[in-house]
């Protein structure tokens, strides 16, 4: 709330310098009003653009209008000179509508802040959407799954795969429209491993037993087959995703 306050204080004084605001030389119209024939002409006018500040855990959250010749691309020329004075790790600037733009700072990497999930319990409301988390704005990441074959988690040992995977197992388990089965190639056992406790809501699981394994891609290759095939039979449509997944 310290760092929203000090935006919001020193905003026309680092307007100005950052060359975010525009000179106007018409008259107001109340200058217009008294303004005296034989009188000086009145002084130009300097536009600052009006912003609205909103602080959160991770910094502020700046929503600002534009102006003739300050537009986003000059607010994100400047994103480097706000940080600085808004004491920001980093800052972003992207159009939020016309005439206005949303500038996000963050005092701290979000990326690197431990977070706590704790699945509801509930199936989701929305089986297109996978809910990742955060970006390195703060800002929530989702991935689209309709119409989508597959998707690839990958990365060093340590980013995050099992931790993602396992997030998307215990929030679409609730469901009765998913199914689940797992190849881990790290155990011998169901009862080892990162998946031990979630083998119960799996239809089909192996670990690095080849025979098993490939026993387990066979046996879903065909699943895939059967339900190709009968797809337009039972929903009346080629694309699943025209209504979405159910149990049935």
């Amino acid at each position: 709330m310290r760092q929203a306050v000090r935006v919001r204080w020193g905003w026309v004084r680092l307007a100005r310098m950052a060359g975010l605001t525009v000179t106007d030389k018409t008259p107001g119209l109340l200058a217009q009003i008294t303004a005296q024939k034989d009188g000086p002409a009145p002084a130009p006018r300097v536009l600052t653009p009006k912003i609205k500040v909103k602080p959160d855990r991770f910094g502020v959250i700046v929503r600002a209008r534009t102006l003739p010749q300050v537009g986003v691309e000059e607010y994100q020329k400047s994103a480097r000179f706000l940080a600085d004075a808004w004491r920001c790790a980093r800052v972003s600037v992207l159009p939020d509508g016309p005439g206005r733009v949303v500038i996000r700072g963050v005092r701290s990497d979000p990326l690197t802040t431990p977070t706590t999930h704790r699945p509801s319990g509930l199936p989701p409301v929305d089986l297109t959407r996978w809910e990742l988390g955060i970006d390195e704005y703060a800002a929530k990441v989702c991935v689209s799954l309709a119409n989508v074959p597959g998707v690839t988690v990958a990365g060093v040992p340590g980013a995050g795969k099992t931790s993602g995977v396992n997030k998307f197992v215990c929030d679409f388990a609730p469901s009765p429209s998913v199914q689940i089965a797992g190849a881990d190639g790290k155990v011998s056992r169901t009862s080892e491993g990162d998946y031990a406790d979630l083998v119960k809501r799996m239809f089909a699981f192996c670990g690095d037993d080849l025979d098993e394994a490939n026993a387990l891609f066979k046996r879903l290759v065909e699943l895939r087959k059967r339900r190709s095939a009968t797809i337009r039979n039972v929903l009346g449509v080629k694309n699943m995703w025209h209504f979405g997944p159910s149990p049935q």
